[in-house]
């Protein structure tokens, strides 16, 4: 599997009602099903990072270019 089809899968693990964009809360939700613990703080400091429309949702293509930026 490529990465870019490893990160379209994790996308679409955490874009849990399949709209393409992942909210605050599915992330959160996302997060807290793997066992990860997550503050609300930091879930919005990853959307202030990552959503760069700022319309509140994490597209597939602001999910990739967040995560090259961390990578």
């Amino acid at each position: 599997m490529s990465t870019s089809e490893e990160l379209a899968s994790t996308f679409n693990e955490l874009d849990m009602n399949d709209d393409g964009q992942i909210t605050m809360a599915e992330f959160a939700s996302a997060m807290a099903a793997r066992g990860e613990k997550i503050t609300d703080a930091e879930v919005a400091s990853i959307f202030a990072d990552a959503d760069t429309d700022a319309d509140g949702r994490i597209s597939l293509a602001e999910f990739t270019a967040a995560w090259n930026r961390a990578g």
